[in-house]
C-alpha cells in the first residue's frame, strides 16, 4: 500500500469479494447486505442490543468517532426496524462512515448516505428504548467477531471484518490478488478461455 494511500481507501478500493478471498474465505457477515449508500470501509465501533429495543445505539453515537463504522449486534435478527431516518440523521452529523446492523432498517424511502447503512433487511416493526446490553465490547456481528478497532468493510458484495493485527498482510496479499487476475483478464482478452487460463483442462476430463 502506497505511504499516501490511508487504510479506509485502500480497503474500499479492494472489496469484499477480494479481501474475503484473501481472508481465507473468512470474516464475511452472514445476511448482511448494503441497503443505503456506497461502498464503505473504517474502523469499527460496538453495541449490542436486546430485541426491540435501540436503546444502546443513542447512547453509542453520542460518543462515536468521526470515519467509524457502528456495529450494531440486536437479538431481533432482522425483526425489528432499529435504525430509521432520524437515527441517521444523527449519525451522519457524528460523520459516521457507515452503521451494520444485524437486524433491520425502517423507514427507507427517506434514507440517504452518508453515512451508509448495511443490514439484514427492511422492517416497520418498531422499538423500544429501555435497555443496552454493551457498548464497546467484542460482539459477533452476522456469524462473526467484531471487536472494537477492527476494520469493516461493505460494498454491494456484503460486508467482512479484517482483524486490525493483520491490516497489512491483507493489503499485501489483496494486492497481489489483484495483479493475478489482471494477468488473467489480458489472457482472455488475447482470445484465451478460462479453462486454459486457470489449467482446468484436467478437471474437466476426469468429468468426461
Amino acid at each position: 500500500m502506497p505511504a499516501s494511500t490511508d487504510p479506509a481507501t485502500a480497503l474500499a478500493a479492494f472489496g469484499v469479494a477480494t479481501l474475503h478471498e484473501v481472508l481465507g474465505r473468512r470474516g464475511l457477515m452472514r445476511g448482511m447486505r448494503l441497503l443505503v449508500g456506497e461502498a464503505f470501509a473504517g474502523r469499527a465501533e460496538t453495541v449490542a442490543l436486546p430485541a426491540g429495543d435501540n436503546l444502546g445505539i443513542h447512547a453509542a453515537l453520542r460518543r462515536a468517532n468521526p470515519d467509524t463504522v457502528l456495529c450494531i449486534a440486536s437479538g431481533g435478527q432482522g425483526a425489528f426496524g432499529v435504525v430509521g431516518d432520524l437515527i441517521l440523521a444523527a449519525a451522519a452529523k457524528r460523520q459516521l462512515a457507515a452503521m451494520v446492523i444485524d437486524d433491520g432498517i425502517r423507514d427507507i424511502r427517506q434514507l440517504k448516505g452518508p453515512p451508509s447503512v448495511a443490514a439484514r433487511g427492511v422492517s416497520a416493526l418498531g422499538t423500544q428504548k429501555r435497555r443496552i446490553v454493551s457498548i464497546g465490547d467484542p460482539i459477533v456481528l452476522g456469524g462473526v467477531l467484531v471487536r472494537p478497532g477492527d476494520w469493516i468493510v461493505g460494498d454491494g458484495d456484503g460486508v467482512c471484518v479484517v482483524a486490525r493485527d493483520r491490516l497489512e498482510r491483507l493489503l499485501e496479499a489483496a494486492a497481489a490478488r489483484e495483479a493475478k487476475e489482471d494477468g488473467i483478464r489480458t489472457e482472455l482478452a488475447r482470445g484465451r478461455t478460462t479453462v486454459d487460463v486457470l489449467g482446468l483442462s484436467r478437471l474437466l476430463e476426469k468429468r468426461s
